[in-house]
């Protein structure tokens, strides 16, 4: 056990009131926190914090403010404890709170069982602007642009499919789902961390600044008529002359809206089947939009193999 863990032994101990609930609305209302949990997810969050650490770029940037695990989680997670929180010190407390206490104790702080174990509690960004994310970005990376995503497991499964694929960026607006929600972490398998990400008050600037700065091509993905197969879309010479490309993805109902998609190089749809005898004329095919998200990024993905051969 470390010598600077303090042992807890009673869920109404004041000095972990931070995780009592953990409901989301609390969290960021009260503290300006938000939560990791599970030792897997916490264990990428402390990861990313010590790359961070060590100098690699992040954006936006969050920080640690307590962590709360049983005795196995933490040994688990000693590696990289001992490197973020540095070496065990019997004469100090720690900068950052390390609270142990048994499963039973966690479970009945929390309200359930989910944690498995290990919860982390981190301070919010205080700025997610667009800027901070790009000066992070190579110059040959992409962005997924979302607009009115809402559901947090979407926006927990875009930002899981972007940290697979790499080597692009999210972009929210919108209204879409707070990244730093609890489930939109646990989705993400707590790829929120790795992958560069910024909120947009103004996303018809920012589309317009990201063209004319930036030197991104910008595609709506929608279904309309003049939409062009996704397999077409990357060969127009707009798209494929581009060093970088942003991909807008709409809101689960809506769509992306006619005022974004006037601002874009090109609209692309996902071919998909006819309705069969069991379907409605009216009722066409659709994918969910984490799904679409991932089909995007593969291709996204080639692209920019193929830029960076193009304008190496």
């Amino acid at each position: 056990m470390r010598a600077d863990a303090i042992c807890i032994a009673d869920e109404t101990d004041p000095r972990i009131i931070s995780f009592r609930g953990v409901r989301d609305a609390d969290l960021r209302g009260r503290d300006e926190l938000f939560c990791v949990e599970s030792p897997r997810v916490v264990r990428r969050f402390l990861y990313a914090l010590l790359a961070h650490k060590r100098d690699a770029p992040t954006a936006p940037t969050v920080a640690l403010h307590s962590l709360l695990l049983t005795p196995a989680a933490a040994e688990s997670l000693d590696d990289v404890l001992r490197e973020l929180l540095g070496e065990d010190s019997k004469n100090a407390q720690p900068k950052i709170p390390l609270y142990l206490a048994d499963e039973t104790c966690m479970t009945r702080l929390a309200g359930y069982k989910m944690h498995k174990g290990a919860l982390a509690l981190g301070f919010r960004p205080s700025e997610t602007t667009t800027e901070a994310m790009l000066a992070v970005l190579a110059k040959s990376e992409n962005l997924l642009i979302t607009s009115g995503v809402v559901l947090t497991d979407n926006i927990g499964a875009i930002f899981r499919a972007a940290g697979s694929f790499g080597g692009v960026g999210v972009l929210l607006a919108g209204g879409s789902s707070d990244p730093l929600h609890r489930k939109v972490i646990r989705v993400s398998s707590g790829r929120v961390f790795t992958v560069p990400w910024a909120e947009s008050n103004d996303i018809l600037g920012d589309l317009a600044r990201l063209r004319s700065d930036h030197g991104f091509a910008l595609i709506a993905a929608e279904d309309t008529t003049d939409a062009v197969p996704i397999d077409e879309v990357f060969q127009l010479p707009a798209i494929k002359n581009s060093r970088r490309i942003a991909v807008i993805l709409g809101s689960e109902g809506a769509g992306v809206s006619t005022e974004i998609r006037a601002m874009c190089d090109a609209t692309s749809v996902i071919p998909m089947a006819n309705p069969n005898a069991l379907m409605e004329s009216s009722d066409r095919p659709s994918l969910n939009v984490s799904v679409a998200s991932a089909l995007f990024l593969h291709r996204l993905s080639s692209a920019r193999s193929h830029a960076s051969a193009t304008h190496s």
